[in-house]
């Protein structure tokens, strides 16, 4: 029988070590403790895909993560074509969107609330998501349920919809080294997820509007609900 507890625990881990490496942060120390992260999930990897990305990742930052820094900024922040690290861009084609306010609803319900002198992106910016997935899962852990469902709210409407392109984005850009293991380690994650929260991967054909005029996020939200209600009178 699966541990729940040690379930939680273990996607904790990979959602702070996600946090490092996708929140941006002028501290020189913004990736401390990473390598341990890393080393501890490789003890148990998801797969053997993740198993070869977790140690490449170890074998070539080895604690030294100035290349690792440069790589980030280069993707990220550096012209001519930096990768978009909002829902709101990959949802409706620009920032502060419907996404950033429907999660910082979500946000409202909570204790948890972004330090702006800590983290300069926005509430749906994917490192600050990791961020809070973790900060739910500890609440779960310490075993505030209430946290569970303002997870799986976040990742089903959000994270799922929206995570495929993000990840595909990064793994093209002509910059990407670690982070191509990165990816690699997190499509086996993010597998696992769905697996936990049942959802399946969400089709894109890259179009930023769907039908009626809704957003993705709009529309996925909507039909987790409607899913809900159908289960609800079949039981």
């Amino acid at each position: 029988m699966i541990d729940k507890k040690n379930v939680e625990k273990a996607r904790l881990l990979y959602y702070s070590v996600l946090s490092k490496l996708f929140c941006f942060s002028y501290d020189d120390d913004r990736f401390y403790g990473l390598i341990d992260g890393l080393k501890l999930m490789l003890q148990s990897p998801l797969d053997s895909n993740s198993e070869i990305a977790l140690r490449n990742l170890v074998e070539s930052i080895n604690e030294d993560y100035s290349n690792l820094s440069k790589e980030y900024d280069d993707i990220f922040h550096a012209p001519p074509n930096p990768v978009r690290t909002t829902i709101s861009y990959y949802d409706e084609g620009y920032e502060t969107g419907v996404a950033c306010v429907a999660i910082k609803r979500i946000l409202a319900k909570t204790t948890i609330r972004r330090d702006e002198s800590k983290y300069v992106e926005l509430e749906d910016n994917f490192g600050f998501i990791f961020t809070i997935m973790s900060k739910f899962i500890e609440q779960c852990i310490d075993g505030n349920e209430k946290y569970e469902e303002y997870a799986e709210e976040l990742f089903v409407n959000y994270l799922n919809v929206f995570i495929d392109e993000f990840l595909n984005a990064i793994y093209l850009h002509e910059k990407s080294n670690f982070y191509k293991d990165i990816v690699n380690l997190m499509v086996s994650f993010f597998e696992f997820e769905r697996a936990y929260y049942e959802v399946t991967t969400i089709e894109s054909n890259s179009a930023i509007k769907v039908a009626d005029g809704l957003s993705r996020s709009e529309a996925a939200r909507r039909a987790k609900n409607k899913a809900r209600k159908n289960k609800g009178v079949q039981e």
